[in-house]
């Protein structure tokens, strides 16, 4: 592999410049790529230019980042799209389409101990060497998140080699999160290189109050992403970032609280609504509730249950309520429009004809104004919804929490 100096990103002081808010999701997959599977779990409706120039405009995000860059089919589809115009690699990093979103090219892979981690690059040279790489360590280059020979330590280090971003990807879950699954610290699991560490993303079922209860995690940015298998949950989390301009330096120094630069809001799902917020027992598809943490179901006695989120930070966490680090961003609590109770297919493409995108809807649209278009109850829904004030039916055991209709009507 060339040294890190070929690679670098040319870094600018980025003092006295403008800044402005660059609203994005960073976790986004790849269904079909280059006529094939790229991810199998994910719908053949997410398409690369699908994401691109119908999905993102229609949510209202300004950058989003494929983290199926790293497979052969779609890293085909950038160079293709850079020949035809519809993207332009930017000179500080990251490729701009010609509808004026940033694409972030990422890599998510599962490293040695069985953990998914994500790597952001900077430009397709970068993906070429990544690719070098993992070519004789992993199985199938046409495919995303395979697991890779190589460690997490490994993969930091690549990351850092190609001037790129590392991020635990949904740190906290049972299923491939890094505390979820794999360690109570991560200081004690790779030692020093948790240093090169700057960004942690939280998952559905996860958030900032969460996160703090854990002491290691004020030295992290959080990020909060939607990991979208289908079309329809591309922006169902996002952030919101000062930055001076749309490129990956830019992304970087936002991370790194650089120069002005940094996160100014998350915006997430409740962790009630998550997957796997409370254990599960799956020998009689029972939810944890009351005491916490649960690891034996109180049912039927199993001591295999699949552990929730909340039980697991409650098991590890350092403090008995969470300790914000100077400059943390709020955490706003968000359910995407499709998931809120009277808000059926018809309505939803009613109310975007009207507003110029769903989070132009959500977080600047008056009350007056939703509600002369979508109705009292969507405006109350949407309103009660900012203020934090939705009741939830709690998810868990694999499937998502809901809105409770009742509470919303009057």
């Amino acid at each position: 592999m060339e040294s890190k100096v070929s690679l670098k990103i040319f870094h600018t002081a980025g003092e006295g410049k403008s800044l402005r808010d660059v609203y994005g999701d960073l976790h986004i997959h790849i269904g079909i790529a280059g006529g094939q599977a790229v991810k199998v779990t994910a719908s053949p409706k997410l398409r690369l230019e699908s994401v691109i120039f119908e999905e993102a405009p229609r949510k209202g995000l300004d950058m989003v980042a494929v983290v199926d860059a790293g497979c052969i089919p779609v890293t085909l589809e950038i160079e293709e799209m850079l020949r035809e115009g519809k993207l332009q690699e930017h000179p500080q990093g990251g490729f701009i389409a010609r509808n004026g979103v940033l694409l972030i090219a990422g890599c998510e892979v599962e490293s040695r101990e069985g953990i998914h981690l994500i790597i952001y690059l900077p430009f397709l040279h970068s993906i070429k060497y990544y690719q070098k790489y993992i070519k004789t360590r992993i199985n199938n280059m046409m495919l995303s998140t395979q697991k890779v020979n190589a460690s997490v330590a490994d993969l930091i280090n690549l990351s850092c080699s190609l001037d790129g971003i590392f991020c635990p990807a949904h740190a906290f879950t049972p299923h491939k999160g890094i505390y979820g699954s794999w360690t109570e610290r991560l200081s004690r699991a790779i030692g020093r290189n948790i240093e090169q560490i700057k960004a942690l993303e939280l998952g559905l079922s996860a958030d900032t109050d969460m996160a703090d209860m854990i002491g290691e995690t004020k030295n992290f940015t959080f990020l909060s992403n939607s990991d979208a298998h289908s079309l329809a949950n591309v922006g169902r989390e996002y952030n919101l970032f000062r930055m001076a301009d749309k490129n990956f330096l830019e992304l970087r120094y936002c991370l790194e609280n650089k120069d002005g630069r940094r996160i100014m809001a998350n915006y997430g799902m409740d962790p009630l609504l998550g997957k796997y917020h409370r254990s599960f027992c799956t020998r009689c598809s029972t939810i944890a509730e009351g005491d916490i943490p649960v690891f034996t179901c109180n049912g039927c006695g199993n001591k295999n249950m699949v552990t929730g989120v909340y039980d697991r930070i409650m098991a590890i966490r350092d403090y008995e309520e969470p300790r914000h680090p100077i400059g943390r961003p709020p955490y706003y609590y968000r359910v995407p429009l499709k998931e809120l109770p009277g808000i059926g297919p018809k309505r939803l493409e009613k109310i975007r004809g009207y507003f110029p995108s769903e989070i132009n809807l959500v977080e600047k649209a008056s009350v007056d104004a939703i509600e002369r278009i979508a109705g009292k109850d969507v405006a109350r829904m949407i309103n009660r919804m900012r203020t934090g004030r939705l009741s939830i039916i709690p998810g868990g055991g694999g499937h998502y929490g809901k809105v409770q209709k009742d509470y919303c009507d009057e």
